[in-house]
């Protein structure tokens, strides 16, 4: 599945669903529409699934997920701030439970202490525009996947190529748009991973409803699968 947030309208009508359906809106309201497009590669998981935030940040789609009823959450950032503990506390303190609801580690997406084949569905909101080595997020991520489960990604996209300047950063970190031809080569590396190969072609953009820095751009969303263990009886066709 790639997806491409394509204009205002279609972002208005990810919220007003959102809504409608009485889950917690973003403090970015264009990344509501990852959010809305994440509920996608959220189908068939159970509530005990073993989900994995690469990039936490806040913990506004951790606690997206804990609102759908999720359990088994796990969030990973290179730092833990203020206003994800705020929000553990505050939860904890309105529902009287004693216990945390998510697990939050400190550590890279790229080389993560995460245990090798435990996840059902891992995603990264609005991360790897902000220098992560690509290939080895996709390997890390590769690895702490159980067989047959999915990786969820969105990213900064715009279909043309648009230069960002090295002095400008985004926490601390270099930024950059993804374009056609890199996502492509994403897609590419995936496979070379193991994920199974993308077949869906990559959508044209028909609008810029993100605008930052000076920029105007979009989003993309990519939905990766890890092939599911080949049973006793396959072999390798000999």
């Amino acid at each position: 599945m790639i997806s491409v947030l394509q204009d205002w309208r279609e972002l208005g009508e990810c919220i007003e669903t959102l809504q409608r359906d009485r889950l917690p809106l973003h403090t970015t309201p264009q990344k509501n529409w990852d959010h809305f497009i994440l509920r996608r590669a959220l189908a068939g998981l159970e509530p005990s699934a073993s989900i994995a935030d690469l990039g936490c940040g806040h913990g506004l789609t951790l606690e997206f997920l804990r609102r759908q009823g999720f359990e088994n959450l796990l969030g990973i950032d290179l730092s833990i701030g203020w206003r994800l503990r705020a929000r553990e506390a505050l939860t904890m303190y309105r529902e009287r439970r004693f216990t945390r609801p998510y697990r939050i580690l400190r550590g890279s997406i790229s080389e993560s202490s995460i245990a090798e084949s435990s996840i059902s569905l891992a995603l990264s909101i609005s991360t790897i525009e902000h220098g992560v080595d690509i290939d080895r997020f996709l390997a890390d991520s590769f690895r702490i996947l159980k067989p047959g489960a999915r990786l969820f990604v969105t990213t900064d996209y715009w279909g043309d190529k648009i230069e960002v300047p090295d002095s400008i950063r985004a926490f601390g970190m270099p930024w950059r748009i993804f374009d056609k031809e890199q996502i492509s080569r994403l897609l590419d590396s995936a496979a070379r991973i193991g994920f199974e190969p993308n077949e869906d072609p990559i959508p044209d953009c028909s609008g810029a409803p993100v605008v930052w820095q000076g920029f105007a751009y979009t989003f993309i969303a990519l939905l990766l699968r890890k092939p599911p263990s080949r049973s006793p009886h396959q072999g390798n066709g000999r």
